[in-house]
């Protein structure tokens, strides 16, 4: 038994005697310290009581969406709110949408159609599409969401515009995916449940930087007020993120997440799919704020630096046994932390991937970037 124990302490002692010992800890105290104050975060948002009920705008754009607005709409139309309208703006539809428009219009009178038509004069994309949403709402608050989005209940809308009772100017809100089938499908749910992590907990410690557009909400007036999208009109994406970069601040932003106030949207089937929605969502990263992209790569640092240096130390004797020790807690911790928020949107079923995909991320964006970069010589090009 003595011996048993002296061997044992003489193997510690190795491991601690390790070159790589202290900097494989202090890496891990980092990863371990970022999760706890920034993932967290999200799990431990509390449900704000409603009170609002000042009338509400929805905006939603469209596009050759005919099948999902017949089975989204209905949703949308049946939110248990006082006073709202539903504006959905026609862009140059080719399918059914506008038959289908037609008829909800019979059935819904707070619902308003406008048509974008085809012109060669103009730049169509999807901050054109929203502008002209905007410009048709009745009412100054004004709630975001997608043709492709299902929210999750008829207290949607109540509890997503809960915030602006506290004299809010943009409310953040979840927007997660469809559960299906297929690794494409976990890794997709999983991404961006991760990614919500940051963007919650950045923003709950007063640096919001990024919203989904299928759920969010702000005052007509901060869009006006700020000039809407003219700055980055020309990039197809960033009515969101880009939005919130010029836009949001410590004071005028909160955040929503809560079993009622998400939206579900239909994600990508292929890995192609998914490597092309990623790549556009990329091009806008170059112009956040400068202090926001420092802080991006500091946790982007962070972990590649953690399981780059963890998995090389895994097949370096004696500390490989520290590393292991490091990477079980490592996927323990985001497993605990993850709980809560995974159980609220009800996607218990990621649990594990969490984990995978925190690994999966650092590989994965570098690709994309390479990609963009292969495909137009910038890392940002503008799709």
């Amino acid at each position: 038994m003595l011996s048993i124990h002296f061997g044992n302490l003489c193997g510690m002692e190795q491991i601690i005697a390790s070159p790589l010992f202290l900097p494989l800890i202090g890496i891990f105290v980092l990863k371990i310290s970022m999760l706890l104050l920034v993932n967290l975060k999200m799990s431990l948002m509390q449900k704000l009581q409603p009170k609002f009920n000042k009338p509400i705008s929805i905006v939603i754009c469209a596009r050759n969406e005919s099948a999902n607005l017949m089975e989204f709409l209905p949703l949308i139309m049946i939110q248990d709110y006082p006073d709202f309208e539903v504006v959905i703006v026609n862009d140059r539809s080719l399918d059914d949408t506008a038959d289908i428009l037609r008829a909800f219009e019979k059935k819904h009178s707070n619902l308003k159609v406008t048509v974008i038509q085809e012109n060669d004069k103009f730049n169509f994309n999807k901050k054109f599409a929203l502008t002209i949403g905007i410009k048709a709402t009745s009412y100054d608050h004004i709630l975001f969401t997608d043709a492709d989005c299902k929210p999750i209940s008829n207290q949607w809308l109540t509890n997503m515009v809960a915030p602006f009772q506290e004299d809010k100017s943009i409310v953040v809100g979840y927007g997660g995916y469809l559960s299906g089938t297929g690794i494409v499908n976990k890794m997709i749910r999983a991404e961006t449940h991760l990614i919500a992590q940051h963007y919650f907990g950045l923003g709950k410690l007063g640096l919001p930087y990024m919203a989904v557009g299928r759920n969010m909400a702000y005052n007509k007036n901060l869009f006006f007020e700020g000039k809407g999208f003219s700055n980055h009109q020309h990039i197809n994406s960033g009515d969101d993120d880009l939005f919130m970069n010029e836009n949001a601040n410590q004071t005028n932003t909160a955040f929503v997440f809560d079993s009622n106030s998400y939206t579900q949207s239909i994600p990508k089937k292929t890995w192609a799919e998914y490597l092309e929605q990623k790549r556009r969502h990329l091009t806008t990263g170059g112009r956040y704020k400068i202090t926001t992209q420092l802080l991006l790569s500091l946790i982007t640092l962070v972990n590649l630096t953690f399981y780059l240096f963890a998995g090389f130390c895994l097949f370096i004797s004696p500390v490989n046994l520290a590393a292991l020790i490091a990477l079980i807690l490592v996927f323990v911790t985001s497993m605990a932390i993850s709980y809560k928020g995974l159980k609220t949107s009800n996607s218990l079923d990621l649990l594990p991937w969490i984990f995978i995909c925190d690994i999966f991320i650092i590989l994965f964006y570098p690709f994309a970037l390479c990609y963009n970069y292969l495909q137009s010589g910038s890392l940002w090009k503008n799709y």
